[in-house]
């Protein structure tokens, strides 16, 4: 496939959309060529068209504070872990938060999904930066699990190629359709309030993550990843 060469011809949306309708697995690299910061890169990372993961030194809320503002943990409690984790090593953060019981696998995964999303967020802010497609290598990194669906790096993202997308559900006139399609895709009635998200998301999520169905077939594995990834990004456009 062949891209544009710098994302002053084109836009992170366009690119990311070329490759999703491709299918393409590979990592698109992203290489800043203006100011004190040329030369510093970003990468993004695809499996079958689907962003798994995002590399970027830009500033991106840590995992504890995203759990914290979600109102899963309380700062304390995100404070001591943390500082259990630098003691023993780095990347024990998530390892401890489960091995404390302090949440479940589950909400681990959708706090992880939604840094992952943030991650993406900031390289929409790239105006200029030369523009690398290549073939994945083997790597000690760890994916998120289940890859970031469509509508979570491409809805509502600035666009300069204008093909045709889904048309919006109808909703209800005094919820925006973005949330109303949010609301709907976890069960939920337009005045719901957030503890109801919360709970929502929880009961489902642990319902039909993939890994608590080990001997699902593959093509039903794949329903409970596309499942999950749109319950997540329910979840996430509804509570920030």
């Amino acid at each position: 496939m062949q891209l544009p060469g710098n994302l002053r011809s084109t836009t992170l949306g366009d690119l990311l959309g070329a490759l999703h309708r491709s299918g393409l697995s590979g990592v698109l690299e992203l290489v800043e060529d203006q100011g004190v910061r040329a030369g510093r890169q970003h990468r993004v990372h695809l499996a079958q068209g689907l962003v798994e993961r995002v590399e970027t030194e830009l500033p991106v809320a840590r995992l504890g504070e995203i759990l914290v503002h979600q109102g899963f943990l309380s700062r304390p409690s995100v404070d001591r872990i943390a500082a259990d984790a630098q003691r023993l090593g780095a990347g024990l953060f998530g390892q401890l938060l489960l091995r404390e019981r302090a949440i479940t696998r589950d909400v681990l995964s959708a706090a992880l999904r939604h840094q992952l999303r943030r991650r993406l967020e900031t390289l929409f802010a790239l105006k200029s930066a030369a523009v690398r497609f290549r073939v994945p290598r083997p790597s000690g990194h760890a994916a998120t699990g289940i890859p970031l669906s469509p509508r979570e790096f491409l809805h509502g993202r600035p666009r300069r190629d204008r093909r045709p997308e889904k048309p919006p559900e109808r909703t209800a006139p005094r919820v925006a359709p973005a949330q109303a399609r949010a609301l709907d895709t976890l069960g939920l009635p337009a005045h719901a309030t957030l503890d109801a998200v919360r709970q929502a998301f929880r009961m489902q999520a642990l319902r039909i993550h993939p890994d608590r169905h080990p001997t699902a077939s593959p093509p039903e594995r794949q329903r409970l990843l596309r499942r999950f990834a749109e319950l997540s990004a329910a979840y996430h456009s509804l509570v920030g």
